[in-house]
């Protein structure tokens, strides 16, 4: 009998039983690993926007790690831009929790917005 056309590896199960082993990347770290808010925000922009591209990321097995990617560099650019953002606005003096949140709030707004179009709606 012939080699099948795709080479399986296989593992053994708690249960004794062998289960393929089965991966969409070459990073099996990345297959893991749960796909954040702006990792889903990119891959909803790209199903609207480049359907063929998302596609051909998929086939190649490279989703994963652009998804992860996508993470990484919107979450390092967001603390950034809150620290640069607090630095020219400084938190209230007042006393107020209320006051301070809502400060706080409006830079991480602010913040998320600019991540949105720097990084999470461009074509990769």
């Amino acid at each position: 009998m012939k080699d099948g056309l795709v080479k399986m590896e296989y593992q053994t199960g708690q249960d004794g039983m062998m289960y393929p082993d089965i991966r969409i990347s070459e990073n099996p770290e990345c297959d893991q690993r749960v796909t954040g808010r702006f990792g889903r925000q990119w891959k909803k922009y790209m199903q609207e926007n480049h359907p063929i591209r998302l596609a051909e990321l998929i086939a190649q097995g490279k989703i994963n790690e652009i998804l992860a990617q996508v993470d990484r560099e919107a979450e390092r650019k967001k603390e950034k831009l809150i620290q640069q953002m607090l630095e020219k606005e400084p938190m209230p003096e007042r006393e107020d929790a209320l006051d301070r949140a809502a400060h706080m709030e409006m830079l991480i707004h602010q913040a998320e917005e600019i991540i949105l179009f720097r990084i999470v709606y461009r074509l990769r």
